[in-house]
C-alpha cells in the first residue's frame, strides 16, 4: 500500500482485455481465501457512540463453504456462523439455539457489523455476477493498479447497482484488492471497502486490515485487522457440517 508513485497512465478499455479483466478480479476476490483458508482476526465495530471489539476464527472451502467462531469476549464466545453454499444458520450457545438465516434476512448485519449475511454467502459475486470495465490503469513502483467498474448482468440476483473497485497487480503475478465502492440501484454510493496493511501472510501476499465504512452513518465504520492466515489446507466438505455447528467445534 505504501509503493512510492513512480508514473501515471491513463489507457483506453478495449475488448480484448475484457476476459482478462474477470480473470484479474477471480484472482484478486481469492487473495484473502483461497481455494481454502484459516484466519484469526480482529474485528471492531465502531460508531460515534460506542466501540465493540470481537476475535474470530473463520475457516472457508471454494468460496462455498464457511464456517464462523467467536472465541472472545466471553458474552459472544462460542457464537458460530455456518455457510453450506446457498444456505447459512448461526448457532447461539447461550439459549442452545441454531437460527436458518432465510432470505429476507440476508441483508440483515451480521454480528452488528457493517458486513452482511449476504456477503458471507456470496463472496464470489462479484465475479460471476458483473460484467467488468477497464476505466484507467495507474502504473506505480511494482505494481499495476487497474480501476475498474462492475455493473449487474441481465436478471443477476444482486444487491448493488453498481461496483467500483481498484486491483493492484504485482510484478510476480499476485493480485490485491485495494478498495470497492458500492453503489444502489438508484446511483447512491453505499458504503466504501478500504484495504491496506498488504504484507505476507501464509506465503502469499494480502491485505491485511480491511475497513467497511457506510455513507449514510458518519462516524461509524467496522474494521478486520488478520492476525493469522493460512492457505490451501485440507478441508472435506463434512468439516463444514451442521453436526459441527451444534458442537461449536473447531
Amino acid at each position: 500500500m505504501k509503493a512510492f508513485l513512480a508514473a501515471l497512465l491513463l489507457s483506453t478499455p478495449s475488448a480484448a482485455a475484457e476476459p482478462a479483466l474477470r480473470d484479474l478480479v477471480d484472482k484478486a476476490n481469492k487473495a484473502l481465501r483461497g481455494d481454502s483458508s484459516r484466519g484469526r482476526l480482529l474485528m471492531t465495530i465502531e460508531t460515534p457512540e460506542w466501540k465493540r471489539s470481537l476475535e474470530i476464527e473463520g475457516w472457508n472451502k471454494d468460496r462455498t463453504f464457511a464456517f464462523i467462531k467467536i472465541l472472545a469476549p466471553a458474552k459472544e464466545r462460542g457464537n458460530t456462523t455456518l455457510r453450506r453454499r446457498t444456505e447459512m444458520w448461526v448457532w447461539l450457545p447461550k439459549v442452545e439455539r441454531v437460527i436458518k438465516i432465510p432470505p429476507t434476512m440476508m441483508h440483515s448485519t451480521w454480528q452488528g457489523s457493517d458486513f452482511t449475511y449476504e456477503d458471507i454467502v456470496k463472496a464470489d459475486s462479484i465475479v460471476k455476477d458483473y460484467a467488468h470495465k477497464l476505466l484507467k490503469t495507474t502504473k506505480e513502483e511494482g505494481r499495476t493498479v487497474y480501476h475498474i467498474e462492475a455493473t449487474p448482468k441481465p436478471d443477476a440476483p444482486v444487491v448493488w447497482g453498481k461496483v467500483l473497485t481498484d486491483v493492484a497487480l504485482y510484478d510476480d503475478g499476485s493480485a490485491v484488492p485495494l478498495n470497492e465502492l458500492d453503489y444502489s440501484e438508484r446511483g447512491e454510493l453505499i458504503r466504501t471497502i478500504t484495504l491496506s496493511d498488504i504484507r505476507i501472510m501464509g506465503g502469499r501476499r494480502v491485505p491485511a486490515r480491511l475497513e467497511c465504512a457506510p455513507a449514510r452513518k458518519k462516524g461509524q465504520r467496522t474494521v478486520l485487522q488478520y492476525r493469522e492466515l493460512e492457505f490451501d489446507i485440507p478441508l472435506d466438505e463434512s468439516f463444514f457440517s451442521y453436526q459441527r455447528l451444534q458442537k461449536g467445534e473447531s
